[in-house]
């Protein structure tokens, strides 16, 4: 029986691995992440100022012939900064619910990303076709950005609450 069990937790050890190893690098640059976070970190209520703060002068810097396919690579530059804060807030988020409320938060988040993906979509496909694939990236940055800070702000507001009742000293 030990056997069995030694042979089967080194079998998935070498799965976990192998997907490791196959997993793509982070597409985040790590100037991106300081850049949002410092802008972030000035104050939430500022926050979403901070979106397009990757994305807009990266298109700026393109020349004119490259600004269609730069307004698809920037947008999605930052969106992959956003993406990972919004990962991280979640999992913070997560880690303070109980099972419940994780599973109506993992619910809402499949929803969350279904209408996000669905109103990026239409938004693109309703604007001129040369402009369509741009805007509709852009789409996405706003929504996953402005997820972020939704959750980032909601986790913050979760970690702080004081306890139910404080602690007494009994003597």
């Amino acid at each position: 029986m030990r056997g069995f069990l030694a042979i089967s937790l080194v079998s998935t050890q070498l799965g976990c691995i192998a997907a490791l190893a196959q997993a793509p690098t982070n597409p985040v640059q790590s100037g991106d992440r300081v850049q949002v976070a410092n802008c972030v970190r000035q104050g939430m209520t500022a926050s979403p100022g901070c979106i397009g703060l990757v994305a807009v002068p990266c298109v700026s810097a393109a020349s004119a012939n490259d600004r269609a396919q730069a307004e698809i690579a920037c947008a999605r530059r930052e969106e992959a900064v956003w993406r990972e804060r919004l990962t991280l807030a979640g999992a913070a988020l997560e880690r303070s619910l109980d099972a419940g409320a994780r599973s109506q938060f993992a619910a809402l988040q499949v929803a969350w990303q279904s209408y996000a993906v669905q109103k990026c979509a239409f938004y693109g496909a309703s604007q001129p076709p040369a402009r369509s694939a741009g805007l509709q990236a852009g789409c996405e940055l706003r929504e996953v950005a402005e997820r972020a800070l939704e959750v980032e702000r909601f986790a913050a507001r979760q970690t702080r609450r004081p306890p139910a009742q404080p602690p007494q000293i009994i003597r």
